[in-house]
């Protein structure tokens, strides 16, 4: 389950002495309440952002709003990682699920077989569909961004990202928060996103704050 709800309040960070591995961190260092303008993404719909120190990593979490009944809360999970020799620069679902959360629901599973994959200008993104009724829509969606350096804390440069979004509208709407437009990150190298028809206009820096309705 995902490990926080929107009302948390701050968590006290566990102290440490020496470098414990990831994984033992995974284990035993919570979450605390951070500003919004301090996350990597610039979604619409931002409620909240919790963010917790892995050592040579990082994990945020974004909660943003829910226009359904449908059970469960919509957020955008990001994490900040170095390549390394078993992922690569491509995306492995396994490899990716073995850190990110729990699959939410409505969903109950997640397999290579039932994803559909679309791309936009900063690489492909693979989901999953869930539809109730003539109007409401919820994606599970991944993708993983490689070459982020300079955007992301530390020496990270490798951006995994994960959306649970149930929307009132299209799959296409409910994918938005981890497109191009909204994910707010541009590989090294790239140009700025712009910010979707219906916003400011402005570029989007990696520690943007969400466009203003």
């Amino acid at each position: 389950m995902i490990p926080f709800a929107l009302t948390l309040a701050a968590c006290a960070a566990v102290p440490f002495v020496g470098g414990p591995s990831v994984a033992r961190l995974e284990e035993t260092r919570q979450f605390a309440a951070k500003p919004l303008d301090q996350t990597w993404a610039s979604p619409r719909g931002s409620l909240v952002m919790i963010e917790r120190d892995l050592g040579p990593e990082a994990e945020q979490i974004v909660g943003l709003t829910n226009p359904t009944t449908i059970e469960g809360d919509n957020f955008l999970w990001l994490r900040a990682r170095r390549p390394d020799r078993l992922s690569g620069d491509n995306f492995d679902l396994r490899d990716f699920m073995s850190r990110a959360p729990d699959v939410p629901p409505p969903f109950t599973t997640v397999s290579d077989d039932n994803l559909k994959r679309g791309r936009d200008s900063i690489g492909t993104y693979f989901y999953l569909e869930w539809r109730s009724g003539a109007q409401a829509n919820c994606v599970l969606a991944f993708r993983r961004i490689a070459g982020a350096e300079g955007l992301l804390p530390g020496d990270a440069s490798i951006l995994e990202v994960m959306l649970r979004n149930c929307t009132m509208g299209s799959v296409e709407e409910a994918l938005l928060p981890i497109r191009d437009a909204q994910i707010g990150v541009t590989p090294a190298g790239g140009i700025p996103t712009a910010v979707a028809a219906g916003g400011n206009g402005r570029m989007i820096s990696p520690l943007a704050a969400p466009p203003s309705e």
